[in-house]
C-alpha cells in the first residue's frame, strides 16, 4: 500500500507540475508566436478548462495520497505537514484561478471583442483583462513554485 500511495503521489505531482511547465513555457508562447493574437487567444481559451481539470484531478489525487500516507503512518513529521499545507494552498489557487479568474477573463475578452478596439471603453476592458491575466499568471506561478518545493521535499525525505 505504501508503494502504491507514493506512486500515486509522485505521478500526480509530476503530471500536474509538468502540465503547468509545458503550458507556460512551451505551448502558450508557441501558440502566440505562430498564430494571430485573436486566434491564439481562442486556442488558449479552449485549452484552459482542460488545463484546470488536470489541476483539480491530480491535485486532489496528490492531496488524498499524502493524507492517506499520513493516516497509515507511512509519512509523518513537519515536512509532510508542510507538503499537505502546500497542496491545500495549490488546490485553492487552482480552483480560484479556474472558477473565479478564468470566467471573468472570458467575459471581459468577449466584451472587448463586442465593442471593438476603437470604442472608448475598450482601454478600460483591456486593463481589466490584463489585471486578470496577471492574477492568473501569479496564481499559476505560485502553484508551480510550491509544486517544485513539494517535489524537493519528497526527494529529500525518501529513505534509501
Amino acid at each position: 500500500m505504501q508503494t502504491g500511495l507514493r506512486f500515486i503521489f509522485i505521478l500526480s505531482m509530476g503530471l500536474w507540475i509538468g502540465s503547468i511547465f509545458f503550458f507556460a513555457f512551451i505551448a502558450a508562447p508557441g501558440i502566440f508566436k505562430v498564430l494571430p493574437r485573436e486566434t491564439a487567444g481562442n486556442v488558449v481559451s479552449e485549452i484552459f478548462p482542460k488545463y484546470y481539470m488536470i489541476a483539480y484531478v491530480f491535485g486532489t489525487l496528490a492531496l488524498l495520497s499524502a493524507l492517506l500516507m499520513r493516516f497509515y503512518g507511512f509519512r509523518h513529521g513537519t515536512l509532510h505537514v508542510l507538503t499537505v499545507i502546500f497542496l491545500v494552498i495549490m488546490l485553492g489557487l487552482a480552483v480560484f484561478a479556474g472558477n473565479v479568474i478564468r470566467p471573468q477573463a472570458v467575459e471581459t475578452r468577449a466584451q472587448m471583442r463586442s465593442v471593438g478596439e476603437n470604442a472608448p471603453e475598450y482601454r478600460e476592458m483591456q486593463r481589466k483583462f490584463s489585471a486578470l491575466h496577471t492574477n492568473s499568471a501569479m496564481a499559476n506561478g505560485a502553484i508551480l513554485i510550491l509544486g517544485i518545493a513539494i517535489l524537493f521535499i519528497n526527494a529529500y525525505t525518501i529513505r534509501e
